[in-house]
């Protein structure tokens, strides 16, 4: 009631604004302790005298104030009404030198000079003198391999010469082949080899031999930085998955995300391992489909360990008044993916090692979300669960109660207020970044760990108003982890989440170029969450810079909730930053954010229990 009497008065009298951000610092102490007559310099970008770099662009951003002029090399750049000015450097081949200088309209001026070497690209080896080059040398890490594997290797050296690998105590003089310029990249003298692993080979911890050889008295060899471990006899092995939120890959590829993911898995799941590379076990999930596993992540059982196998038996569905409980009858706990299906609404999930013995499908009157359900064996050892649902997916959860796989989706909210639709709703508001992760920042120092928990603040005065029930992932003092974050938010039985972000232009592209909000999701069913957001925010101005689906950020990993990040907008950008930097249009944001909350509501919860 104090609360409700206090955020009443605020509205009238125009302070909320206030009410929740005067903590928050969002101009740099630089700036704000400088007296608007002194001129200075300020330089974010870059944020060292000399930098090293492989790429030909660079950008840059800086601050001075609003009414100086800033040159670089001599060449006058615009400055924004913030102070800011930005740009993109060349960098050319070798050693530059580039000098930013700022002018006060008194004739009093400021330089710094930053120093960027830029080495010269790789070049085709010499013929004549034979050479082996560690770059480009595959394989890169060390490597597990069993029976019908294949072992692909791979060197930059000498062209035109004749090479070959050994595996020492497997196979020696195995043949290689030189690229063509068009398969190499546009290098000569990249050789590939192949060889695929036989039942009686056996080795460990041995590094590939690479020779170059011209004639029979000169030659060149090298050895592999990888070791290689042929294993027919220890492999396949069983391993248990352990640890906080594991997950399984699709590939070894990975960028600053991390590796693409195919879905989390729950403690003392049993998985096939059949190899390694790097810190990676590959899974073997059914015949025509393997992941990645973490090497944190498995604990091996000992090498008699039965294969995870399990015949999968009746499937039944029931509700416990919050959720519709799928249960799935099986003799061990294997690994699972799921995925959610438009048109139908459906949610598929996938077990790896199981075999159909499903005789009945068990459904009571009383589920709420269920339309139907229905099972198909995809492939040997892969059996697949399709779940039609009657209404909107407002999340799911998958876990073992023994050695029952469960698959719990969450009932659609209940409207009572049809004018508080989000009354009593409870609201996950995440600001990104925090702490010493500042996030992105703009050419005049503002950090975007405080943009973020400025506007999370806003939204979450304004959704309070309209009756919800907010979790703030994290405070200005505050900073959890993701783990710990993604645990306050499944623990808090919130049935949205919004992850609130600045965007910013990478190090070689254009920041004058790239300004505008955008959308992310992962999981095709919470599109229309990210729909509604991105709309709204079009309509305070801002330009489209689109959606993106299937974003592999870790909050949009959760499947038990609707869920969006919102980066809104680019930080990079002067423009933008200056939108950002008022204190008016980071409280619109939220306000747009908010009211698309109460439209997606609206749009797909339900007025009755039926």
């Amino acid at each position: 009631m104090f609360r409700s009497i206090i955020t009443t008065f605020l509205l009238s009298s125009g302070l909320l604004a206030q009410s929740k951000v005067d903590t928050v610092q969002l101009l740099p102490p630089t700036q704000t302790d400088i007296k608007k007559e002194t001129l200075f310099l300020h330089v974010q970008r870059p944020d060292r005298d000399t930098i090293r770099t492989f790429a030909s662009r660079y950008r840059i951003a800086a601050c001075t104030q609003p009414d100086a002029k800033a040159f670089i090399d001599g060449k006058q750049t615009k400055v924004y009404a913030s102070g800011a000015f930005v740009g993109l450097l060349h960098i050319n081949i070798d050693t530059n030198t580039f000098r930013f200088t700022v002018k006060s309209i008194a004739g009093d001026s400021l330089w710094k000079e930053f120093v960027f070497i830029r080495p010269a690209p790789m070049k085709n080896s010499p013929h004549e003198t034979l050479v082996i080059e560690q770059a480009m040398m595959e394989p890169s890490e060390d490597m597990w391999l069993t029976t019908g594997d294949v072992l692909e290797v791979k060197f930059k050296g000498s062209p035109g010469w004749e090479a070959s690998f050994d595996i020492p105590d497997v196979e020696s003089s195995i043949p290689m082949r030189e690229l063509a310029p068009s398969e190499g990249g546009g290098f000569t003298g990249i050789y590939i080899g192949r060889y695929i692993v036989k039942p009686t080979d056996e080795v460990r911890d041995v590094q590939i031999k690479f020779r170059l050889k011209k004639s029979f008295w000169s030659s060149e060899k090298a050895l592999s930085k990888a070791k290689i471990s042929i294993l027919p006899k220890e492999l396949p092995r069983v391993a248990e998955i352990v640890g906080k939120r594991p997950y399984l890959n699709a590939s070894l590829g990975e960028d600053r995300l991390g590796g693409s993911k195919l879905g989390f898995l729950q403690e003392g799941v049993r998985v096939e391992i059949t190899g390694k590379v790097g810190v990676q076990y590959r899974v073997q999930l059914s015949a025509s489909m393997e992941a990645w596993l973490p090497e944190e992540f498995a604990k091996f059982l000992p090498p008699d360990t039965p294969l995870p196998r399990a015949l999968a038996g009746a499937i039944s569905a029931t509700n416990n008044g919050s959720e519709d409980i799928v249960t799935l009858a099986l003799s061990e706990k294997l690994p699972y993916t799921s995925e959610q299906l438009m048109n139908p609404n459906a949610i598929a999930v996938d077990v790896y090692g199981a075999t159909s013995n499903t005789n009945w499908i068990s459904q009571s009157r009383f589920v709420k979300e269920i339309e139907s359900i229905t099972w198909k064996q995809v492939a040997a050892n892969q059996y697949r669960i399709i779940i039609n649902l009657l209404n909107s997916n407002w999340g799911y959860d998958i876990d073992y109660v023994g050695h029952s796989l469960r698959i719990k989706i969450r009932k659609s909210p209940i409207i009572t207020l049809p004018d508080s639709v989000l009354s009593e709703l409870i609201i996950a508001v995440d600001a990104g970044h925090g702490g010493d992760n500042h996030g992105s920042i703009g050419a005049t120092g503002v950090l975007e760990k405080d943009i973020n928990i400025s506007i999370a603040n806003y939204l979450d005065s304004l959704l309070f108003i309209k009756g919800a029930k907010v979790v703030l992932t994290r405070t200005e003092n505050d900073v959890p982890s993701m783990l710990e974050r993604i645990d306050k938010i499944v623990r808090s039985d919130a049935r949205l989440l919004v992850s609130i972000h600045c965007n910013s232009a990478g190090d070689a592209s254009d920041p004058l170029a790239l300004r505008g909000v955008s959308a992310y999701y992962r999981s095709i069913g919470f599109k229309p969450l990210a729909d509604i957001i991105y709309d709204k925010m079009l309509d305070i101005g801002l330009k489209p810079f689109g959606e993106v689906g299937s974003f592999n950020f870790t909050l949009n990993s959760l499947t038990q909730l609707p869920n969006v990040l919102v980066e809104t907008a680019f930080l990079s950008n002067p423009e933008d930053e200056m939108l950002l930097l008022d204190d008016g249009f980071r409280k619109k944001v939220a306000e747009q954010i908010a009211e698309g909350l109460e439209e997606y509501v609206k749009k797909y919860g339900k007025t009755t229990d039926k």
